[in-house]
């Protein structure tokens, strides 16, 4: 959507201050653990775009809260696997010879939004240590949320997915549904612990050297199949929907989702998903 159609669907612009408040009485309180997931265009215009959120996340959370936002860069894995787009087999070895190694400081993330690779580096952010599906955090708890990233654990047990759901955070999609809630990925870990692996690889550093590291990951279900969960969480109130600039939020307890999610998906098979 261009600027311009976006300046005609908005009736008043937002502001810091007006999503900020917005924010509060959806139910984000100061001191949280939340994790947020945006489609900045939905929002409708703001005064500031991505700025003016970040500040406004901040701004509700305070000193003692944590922001998380994903950082995943797909662009860091093993060619083979890309389908947008597929890239040519002959170009395959060379991109496994040159392709710089993942850097939490340096490698951008891709397919998040403006607003997640805005935060990703904005001062005082931490990055966990994953090639593909890294996340971003600030605040008091960021540390200790990002210290854990396994390699073969990309959205599972072994990541900070995890260690969400064990400090009791917040899920915050804004202008998005929940095909694009990250958490539910950690209730495939919790349905079906022994699904199909997948082959992976990336450039990582490893005792300083850059290596071409392979290494097995869990499929993933296709996420329209996290949609049905998510009503179900709105319908009975878990989840609050919310307006929001121009558009609306969901905000929901991160361990109900996935304990919902996990619960529905144990009595069905993998492959219906």
């Amino acid at each position: 959507m261009s600027e311009a159609a976006l300046v005609t669907r908005t009736a008043v612009p937002a502001t810091r201050g007006s999503l900020g408040r917005e924010l509060q009485r959806a139910g984000l309180e100061a001191a949280s653990t939340v994790i947020v997931h945006t489609s900045l265009k939905a929002l409708g215009w703001i005064a500031g775009g991505p700025v003016a959120l970040i500040e406004a996340l901040i701004d509700v959370v305070g000193d003692n809260g944590t922001i998380i936002m994903p950082a995943h860069s797909p662009q860091m894995t093993d060619p083979a696997n890309w389908q947008h787009p597929a890239v040519p087999q002959a170009w395959h070895a060379v991109i496994e010879a040159e392709m710089p190694a993942f850097d939490p400081a340096t490698t951008p993330s891709r397919g998040m939004g403006q607003t997640a690779e805005l935060f990703r580096t904005w001062p005082g952010t931490l990055r966990s240590n994953h090639p593909m599906t890294s996340f971003a955090a600030r605040g008091e708890r960021a540390a200790a949320l990002m210290r854990r990233h396994d390699l073969e654990s990309p959205l599972g047990e072994g990541s900070p997915l995890a260690e969400l759901y064990h400090e009791g955070a917040v899920v915050l999609l804004l202008g998005v549904g929940f095909d694009r809630c990250t958490m539910m990925h950690l209730a495939e870990d919790h349905a079906f612990p022994r699904r199909p692996k997948m082959r992976q690889a990336s450039a990582v550093t490893e005792n300083g050297q850059r290596v071409w590291k392979r290494y097995s990951i869990s499929e993933n279900m296709n996420s329209e199949r996290f949609v049905a969960v998510g009503a179900d969480l709105v319908a009975d109130g878990t989840a609050r929907r919310f307006a929001i600039g121009a558009g609306y939020g969901i905000i929901v307890p991160a361990r109900a989702a996935v304990d919902r999610a996990a619960a529905a998906w144990r009595a069905t098979d993998w492959a219906q998903g």
